[in-house]
């Protein structure tokens, strides 16, 4: 459970906190340990209030999302297929990789954008896209495309969320519950068209 008034602690109108919303955004895209999305949704807040200036906060959640996205890539590619075993062994992954694997053989330029978008996806995404070997020119344009599409998303959510209620916590809540909702009926529509394509098939 994210702690919304520890994320407002770390997120203030200090100058460092473009580089520190930048490597939670990074770190969260490796291991789903960081409050990344929390941390932009917080400093566009902010920015809705005049602390922070929202392209400073994009460019820092785009290049956190870009650097993330990239290291765990690199992670897929250098461990390969040993490191798709070891996932497939564990229940919590198996599902959501054989998935992934699927949906990058068969449309990986597509994927990787909507990836950002869905709760638990972009990890598993990044490093199964490594790990099969997707080109790199097809991988970059790619996560070119989703890294800023997220921060858009994020840094929109944020701002209007500050501009339309009043006080930080509750923008912050409200624009949160916004993005988990939007995640999760993405996740939902994407399993309803699988299960209508295996019954096609």
């Amino acid at each position: 459970m994210i702690d919304l008034d520890l994320v407002a602690q770390w997120v203030s109108d200090s100058p460092y906190t473009y580089p520190a919303v930048m490597g939670l955004v990074a770190g969260d895209a490796i291991l789903p340990l960081f409050p990344g999305e929390s941390a932009v949704v917080a400093a566009a807040v902010l920015a809705a209030d005049g602390g922070l200036l929202l392209p400073l906060v994009w460019a820092a959640a785009f290049l956190g999302a870009l650097i993330g996205d990239t290291v765990a890539f690199l992670i897929g590619r250098g461990a390969g297929g040993r490191l798709l075993d070891r996932l497939r062994a564990r229940p919590s992954w198996a599902e959501r990789l054989e998935t992934a694997e699927d949906r990058i053989r068969t449309r990986g330029i597509i994927l990787i954008p909507a990836a950002q978008f869905v709760p638990g996806g972009r990890n598993v995404v990044m490093v199964a896209a490594g790990a099969l070997g997707l080109p790199w020119r097809r991988f970059i344009p790619a996560e070119l495309l989703g890294a800023a599409l997220w921060a858009t998303f994020q840094c929109a959510l944020g701002w209007f969320g500050g501009r339309a209620f009043e006080g930080t916590g509750t923008a912050l809540l409200i624009s949160l519950a916004v993005a988990v909702v939007i995640g999760v009926l993405m996740d939902l529509g994407e399993r309803i068209h699988r299960a209508r394509v295996s019954r096609r098939a």
